[in-house]
């Protein structure tokens, strides 16, 4: 037709020029006839392709999956279920010439509910596409017979359950795409070992189990198991997946080492392996995939050994991470070399030595993380020459000054060399730092004052000076830095007043100058800052009373007044404070009654007023703090009894009235208050007795009520406070015995019971049991009248064996609790002893004795008896006869002999 056109052009051009050259024509002379018109041809349209017939049974297939999945809601579902047009021209759907549906394309397009068997059905399908949509429910065994499928996108919904293992017939399956689901279960070998996968993604899915081995067989070129449960190792086989060039495992179980094969995955881009369990050391061969991009070994914390110098190969690598690992050594010089890195991460590892000045080389570097390493030196001058946006060498080694170089980094947004040993004074220079949002110098030696040229300094946001040698005042013109959201100056020798000025700085949320010098009072202009949320001013030498203005500061959520000279009441227009989550007045002289404002601060989670002379009652309305955690009133005049509603702070954790007025009971309803950790009461007018409701505290840990007038029994479930670490119920009106039941106090660190009217005998194990125990008060002994113990305890009769196996803390109680008895028994049984050896002794002499006097008597008798017999036979004898006595008998001699000689004897 163009060519057409072009033709009848050229005619008529020709046509005029002809008319234009010929001579005209005389008046009588007979016009030339005009030429023929060419006629205009009429385009033949293109023949319309007949529209495809669906083949049997496709349209139900989908007509089942809209009803499934609220078709009605879908973000487009043209065309969808009118039968004036084909279900192949439906949105999302492409047909085959023959009428078969091979593609099903509806992402994003908010399907809700489950995926019918009847796609199954679809036996030319090839790629279905339901990622994220609210599709939940399992994966259709029925889908086994889609031969043809080739890729399967259903990530980003709820789908749950398993991987049918007979999901292994679809034997043309290269996409696997089911990240960011409920799929749980093991990866069936049958599916993904069958060699002809490409694409693999169950990223944060719930799936578990070891990775086969057959599944690096595949012709793998994305891999994304990231978070998840799977385990196992990395296969050598790695080397050979020339094409693969994602590779993800991060926080998953593997483990093992990397593998010196995975040079062989050459085009390799992506390696994250952040948080996994691999073990040993980086490959040198790491510096031969020069391909890579992005590495990533953060929090593997079995990585160790040094950083390879090969890893100068890496040049086209922009983001390396080896935080929280074990990586050790210095940092290569080589690394110099990677001129396109972008990210370094080596926060939390065992680098050490210094930074080397090679590191100036790094043109392309955004970021550097050093932050709690072994780095040490000093900061290189050649940093100068990059363009970092954020320089992070906290919690190091690192010595020497703030150099004025750092001023020339233009793009620099943060800095963090807190917790160092840098020295030296704070740069005027660095006010050149445009951009920098964050400045941490904190625990470090810095020392000087505060350079009133960084009041340039109108783009930082954080300024935190804690714990310095930071000296001198505040400079006023600060109030210029018109974004500065974070001021902390704490822990220094910073003194002066707080300058007016400040109430100015529009964009402060927190301020915080405790533990310095400063004086004077609060400025009333600090009212004006209607954003902030926190002011710290404890442990400062600030005085006065607290301005009214204060109160309009509508967004406080902290404010810490503890521990300054402050005085007077506390203001009314605190009833502003609807914000109010920690309110900290100790150890001032603040006075006056808690004002009725109180009742209406329901977000208030700490309230510290104690040590100081604020008097009056508790807040009536204390049990609508229904977020309350800490309230501490010891040491005050405060008065009044107990609130009925403090029972039902459900979150109350710690409870203080120690020293104070406080009257009442205890309530049984304080078994409620599943909270609370720490009830203390001491030196208080509390009354009654121990319900026995507290023991069904189980997170209590510290009971104390001493020194008050409760009375009553020790209360035997106090044993099913299992956390319970001090009890101190010392001199108080407590009678009965000591429960056996609290040996199971197997947390329990000091038991203090001395000076009440407990008796009986002492548990046997009772405090065996209690590993923990480091102080045992059960007895005391004390000149002071009013601790005379009145306690009286004596010991079992198997005790005294066991004593070895108390806590070290008991053994003193042997001698507080059963030293009497002990030794009494111990005198005792030696005295008895001792009877008994005398016993035995005085039985046996009078035995001896008795014995004595029997055969004394006996021989008297013989004698008696003999000497009458010699008489006898002497009157029978001839005088001068010869009479020998033997055996009490008379004996004659045979002849006259020297009676000299016994040997001469005759019997």
């Amino acid at each position: 037709m163009r060519y057409l056109c072009v033709l009848v052009a050229t005619l008529a051009g020709a046509s005029a020029q002809t008319t234009a050259a010929a001579p005209a024509a005389p008046p009588d002379a007979v016009a030339a006839p005009k030429p023929t018109p060419v006629p205009t041809p009429v385009p033949t349209p293109e023949p319309t392709p007949a529209p495809i017939v669906p083949a049997r049974g496709q349209c139900e297939a989908l007509q089942t999956l809209f009803e499934k999945t609220r078709g009605a809601s879908w973000q487009n579902n043209t065309g969808w279920m009118t039968t004036h047009v084909s279900c192949c021209k439906w949105h999302g759907i492409t047909c085959d010439a023959e009428g078969f549906i091979t593609k099903i394309e509806l992402p994003f397009n908010k399907l809700a509910g489950v995926l019918p068997d009847d796609i199954g059905g679809l036996a030319r399908l090839e790629n279905l596409q339901l990622d994220h949509n609210s599709i939940s429910g399992t994966l259709p065994r029925a889908w086994d017979s889609l031969a043809a499928l080739e890729y399967v996108f259903l990530g980003g919904t709820f789908i749950s359950g398993t991987i049918p293992p007979e999901y292994g017939s679809l034997k043309r399956m290269v996409n696997w795409d089911l990240g960011v689901t409920s799929i749980s279960g093991t990866l069936p070998e049958s599916v993904i070992g069958k060699g002809g996968l490409h694409y693999v993604n169950v990223a944060l899915t719930q799936v578990s189990g070891t990775i086969p081995h057959k599944f690096f067989k595949n012709p793998l070129d994305y891999v994304n198991f990231g978070r998840t449960s799977l385990s196992g190792t990395i296969s050598d086989a790695i080397g050979k997946l020339d094409q693969l060039d994602h590779f993800y495992m991060e926080h998953t179980a593997v483990s093992g080492t990397l593998p010196d094969s995975i040079k062989g995955a050459r085009r390799l881009y992506d390696l994250d392996l952040e948080g996994a369990r691999l073990s040993g050391t980086l490959p040198p061969e790491l510096g031969e995939m020069t391909r890579l991009d992005y590495v990533h070994f953060g929090k593997c914390v079995g990585i160790s050994g040094t950083i390879p110098q090969t890893i100068a190969g890496l040049t086209r690598v922009d983001y390396i991470d080896l935080e929280s690992t074990k990586v050790s050594g210095t940092i290569p010089p080589e690394m110099g070399y990677l001129h396109g890195i972008d990210f370094l991460y080596m926060e939390e590892t065992q680098i050490s030595g210094t930074i080397p000045p090679q590191m100036g080389k790094l043109e392309q570097l955004d970021i550097l993380y050093l932050d709690d390493t072994k780095i040490s030196g000093t900061i290189p001058r050649e940093i100068k020459e990059l363009e970092l946006d954020s320089l992070h060498v906290g919690r190091s080694e690192l010595s020497g000054t703030l150099p004025p170089e750092l001023a020339k980094l233009d793009a620099l947004d943060y800095i963090n060399f807190g917790r160092t040993k840098m020295t030296g004074t704070l740069p005027p220079e660095l006010k050149k730092l445009k951009n920098l949002d964050y400045l941490y110098l904190d625990g470090s030696l810095i020392s000087g004052t505060l350079p009133e040229e960084w009041n340039d300094l109108e783009e930082l946001d954080i300024l935190c000076l804690n714990a310095t040698k930071i000296s001198g005042t505040l400079p006023p013109k600060y109030y210029k830095m018109r974004r500065l959201d974070f001021m902390y100056i704490e822990e220094n020798a910073l003194s002066g007043t707080i300058p007016p000025q400040y109430g100015k700085l529009e964009a402060i949320d927190f301020l915080s100058f405790d533990n310095t010098r400063l004086s004077g009072t609060i400025p009333p202009e600090m009212g004006k800052l209607d954003r902030l949320k926190d002011l710290d001013l404890d442990f400062t030498r600030i005085s006065g009373t607290i301005p009214p203005e204060l109160g309009d500061c509508d967004n406080f959520y902290e404010l810490d007044l503890d521990s300054t000279f402050l005085s007077g009441t506390i203001p009314d227009s605190f009833a502003k404070f609807d914000n109010l989550f920690d309110l900290e007045m100790d150890h001032t002289q603040i006075s006056g009654t808690l004002p009725k404002v109180f009742d209406k601060m329901a977000r208030l989670s700490l309230l510290y007023v104690h040590d100081t002379p604020i008097s009056g009652t508790l807040p009536h309305g204390i049990g609508k703090w229904d977020n309350v955690e800490e309230l501490n009133f010891k040491n005050t005049p405060i008065s009044g009894t107990l609130p009925s509603g403090f029972t039902t702070l459900d979150h109350l954790e710690h409870f203080d009235v120690s020293s104070t007025r406080i009257s009442g009971v205890l309530p049984r309803a304080m078994g409620n208050m599943n909270d609370l950790k720490k009830f203390m009461a001491s030196s208080s007018s509390v009354s009654g007795f121990l319900p026995s409701e507290l023991g069904h505290i189980g997170k209590l840990e510290w009971l104390s009520a001493s020194y008050t007038p409760i009375s009553g029994t020790l209360p035997k479930k106090l044993e099913q406070a299992g956390d319970l670490e001090h009890i101190n119920l010392h001199s108080m009106q407590l009678s009965g015995t000591l429960p056996p039941e609290w040996g199971r106090l197997k947390h329990l660190e000091k038991l203090s019971l001395y000076g009440n009217k407990i008796s009986g005998s002492l548990p046997i194990g009772l405090l065996e049991r209690m590993r923990d125990l480091k102080s045992c008060e059960l007895t005391k002994a004390t000149t002071d009248a009013l601790e005379w113990n009145t306690n009286h305890f004596y010991c079992a009769a198997d005790v005294h064996e066991t004593f070895a196996s108390y806590p070290a803390a008991c053994v003193p109680l042997q001698y507080q609790i059963c030293a009497a008895d002990y030794w009494i028994a111990q005198l005792a049984g030696a005295a008895v002893g001792t009877l008994l050896v005398l016993g035995l002794l005085v039985f046996c002499a009078k035995k001896a004795r008795d014995n004595y006097i029997r055969k004394r008597s006996k021989l008297l008798n013989e004698v008696t008896s003999t000497s009458a017999t010699v008489l006898s036979d002497l009157s029978d004898r001839k005088a001068g006869a010869p009479v020998v006595i033997v055996d009490g008998k008379s004996m004659g001699l045979a002849k006259a002999t020297d009676s000299s000689d016994p040997r001469h004897c005759d019997e």
